[in-house]
Parts: C-alpha cells; structure tokens; sequence
C-alpha cells in the first residue's frame, strides 16, 4: 500500500517527537541520577565523618561513575540524532522519488 505525501510527512513528524521524547527523558533521567549520586555522597560522607579513609578517592570514584553514565547518555543521545538524521533522509528521498521532486 502506498504511503501519501502527508501520511509520510506524518510518519516523520511521529518519529522526530518520539526521538525527542527519548532525548528530554534521557536528561531527566541523568539530571535525576547527579541529584541521587549527590545525595548519596552526602550521607556517606555524614556516616562516616569520624571514620579514617581515603574521601579523595572515593569522590574519583564516584566522579568516573558519574562520567561514565554521563559519556553512555551522550552516545546514546548522539545515535538518537543520528536515528533522526536517517529518517529525515529517508523521509526527503521516499518523497523526492514518490514525487519526482
């Protein structure tokens, strides 16, 4: 079955929003884990004021953790613009070839 012009313009539309979608939830859910590790680093630091330990290397540690989820949700941010790239090619070729444009 053939797509019309304005059913593809509203696929397209459809997985833009969907991408988008996913980018805001991906920056929610990273503001929310900083929130979560700063809170947790509080209270460990609170639990342990009196304890001897290495507290420099426990905040590198934690701050690689926090690093490395950051580095996963740019990847993953990058692929999802990349995704929306693909479609949007795909998009402008499926009507340029439908349409002779």
């Amino acid at each position: 079955m053939k797509q019309t012009k304005q059913e593809m313009a509203e696929e397209y539309l459809y997985k833009k929003r969907q991408f988008n979608a996913q980018r805001m939830e991906l920056s929610d859910q990273l503001s929310c884990f900083r929130r979560e590790t700063e809170q947790l680093v509080a209270q460990v630091m609170y639990l342990t004021r009196n304890d001897i330990w290495d507290r420099a290397q426990f905040y590198r540690m934690i701050e690689a953790s926090v690093a490395k989820v950051e580095q996963a949700a740019t990847n993953y941010t990058r692929y999802l613009a990349d995704k929306e790239h693909d479609a949007t090619i795909e998009y402008k070729r499926q009507i340029a070839h439908r349409y002779d444009l």
